[in-house]
């Protein structure tokens, strides 16, 4: 097995010049991943990404089979309170201690 990773998303796409596509890109990656065997440890959503765990998410199935599989969904607390988030619909808000310790057990993949 694979050493397990933490995949990063800072944004509700893949960086980029273009957003459609980057967002294209983001859901293809999350419906593969979530046909995977073996998915990574967790995925931490901070900044604006963490609006891809609220029940208005394109890809909130796929997100729920990835939980499912065990996988960790984090999103950073201060950004759900500054962006006013009240409630996710799938996964846990996660304090900055909390997301560095996943980023000190397992590598991390930003995108």
């Amino acid at each position: 097995m694979a050493e397990q990773k933490v995949f990063l998303f800072g944004r509700e796409g893949i960086s980029g010049e273009d957003e459609t596509l980057g967002f294209e890109i983001f859901v293809a990656m999350i419906e593969s991943l979530a046909r995977r065997k073996e998915p990574p440890a967790a995925l931490v959503f901070w900044n604006t990404a963490v609006r891809l765990l609220t029940g208005a998410s394109p890809v909130l199935k796929q997100l729920e089979a990835l939980e499912e599989k065990g996988v960790a969904l984090v999103a950073g607390k201060l950004c759900l309170s500054e962006l006013e988030i009240p409630k996710l619909a799938v996964g846990r808000a996660g304090t900055m201690d909390e997301i560095l310790d996943l980023f000190q057990k397992y590598g991390v993949v930003s995108l």
